[in-house]
């Protein structure tokens, strides 16, 4: 008999990192009966992404108050199964989920999935705060507490959301296309980016950066791609414009479906981050043999596995420099160090062998 595993997430209306991250997991488990249930929406965009045998239920609370009543709706939902385990995705599925599982006093498994590091803990939205807090005081109830990223981990413990006996770090897994091996013409250099338009992003340190290269040099370009990444959104574009780049050097994407193309199109890419946990975007342009420079956040240094590659956060002069000596070098050079990342990549993060690990998490309790 397949074993029913509940996967409780915030909202899955919307593409992001934890989003991403459950669909693969999801659908490379096909021995398991998977269930979804959304605390806020979900959309077609989400759903048309999974196998087709998994049932996604939304309990629409969409507001503050709604959150409050939310562990009753998802008791509601959970009679209706037998759940062999609870997995619940980010901080406020964390809180409901939990809250729920102590009021019934059920003995399912619960195991937390935390997917945020707390680099910068001032600078989360007030709810994120509350539910980062209201957690703190439910870690008794969760029977593990897994983290995407290591950094993450110790940070969550040292503030106290989860003892070091329960917490678990399991990375994010992925999904490779065939590897294509990369050329570099050191005149035609693209530079990528890629995420939601979004403070944590600090997408104005990455314009900061680029911008005397792109001065300097007619033929690099700059590429862009995320949610509200576009040319009607006037802050990035005023960000543009006050660092004198000229929009012919610039794309603004936006969303886009197609990530394996969009990265294949790029050469060198950078996360300027001010807080990650295990950040996706990194480890997929390293995956597909990307050139990646980031900012020291989450487990950033993990996924480049070069120091001479990262940046302390919102120093735009240091990311600058290192792009600007990696341009610089020899097109041979760029292409074994595309090779050598490309294959540390594949080789420690397939989803395959996360997936097991998740699964055994949940079945060892």
């Amino acid at each position: 008999m397949l074993k029913t595993n509940i996967h409780i997430i915030t909202n899955f209306s919307q593409v992001g990192g934890a989003e991403e991250m459950l669909i693969r997991h999801i659908n490379s488990v096909e021995e398991t009966r998977c269930v979804i249930i959304s605390l806020m929406d979900s959309s077609g965009l989400m759903t048309d992404k999974l196998r087709s045998n998994v049932e996604v239920i939304t309990l629409n609370c969409n507001s503050a108050f709604d959150l409050l009543l939310a562990p009753f709706k998802l008791l509601n939902v959970l009679k209706n199964y037998q759940p062999d385990v609870l997995y619940s995705w980010m901080y406020h599925a964390n809180f409901v989920t939990a809250l729920a599982k102590f009021f019934s006093a059920i003995n399912t498994p619960l195991i937390w999935g935390v997917r945020h590091s707390l680099d910068d803990l001032k600078g989360e939205s007030m709810s994120t705060k509350l539910a980062i807090y209201a957690g703190k005081l439910l870690k008794s109830i969760p029977d593990k507490v897994v983290y995407c990223a290591n950094r993450a981990m110790q940070q969550h413990v040292e503030f106290g959301y989860s003892t070091i006996i329960k917490s678990v770090y399991i990375p994010n897994g992925y999904n490779f296309t065939k590897y294509q091996p990369r050329t570099f013409d050191d005149n035609n250099i693209v530079i990528g980016a890629a995420g939601r338009f979004h403070e944590a992003k600090d997408y104005y340190t990455l314009i900061k950066a680029v911008a005397p290269i792109l001065k300097a040099n007619a033929n690099i370009k700059l590429r862009i791609a995320g949610r509200d990444v576009v040319n009607g959104n006037h802050t990035l574009t005023n960000y543009i414009k006050k660092e004198s780049i000229s929009f012919e050097q610039v794309e603004l994407l936006g969303q886009i479906s197609n990530m394996s193309e969009f990265y294949n199109s790029v050469d060198f890419f950078v996360l300027s981050s001010k807080t990650e946990g295990f950040p996706n975007v990194l480890a997929e342009a390293a995956g597909s043999g990307c050139i990646t420079f980031s900012t020291d956040v989450g487990d950033a240094s993990l996924i480049v596995n070069d120091e001479q590659r990262l940046a302390v956060i919102g120093d735009a002069y240091a990311l600058e420099n290192l792009l600007a000596k990696y341009i610089n070098m020899p097109s041979g050079e760029l292409v074994e160090i595309s090779k050598k990342s490309a294959a540390f990549i594949r080789n420690t993060y397939s989803i395959e062998a996360i997936s097991q690990k998740l699964l055994e998490i949940g079945n060892n309790n």
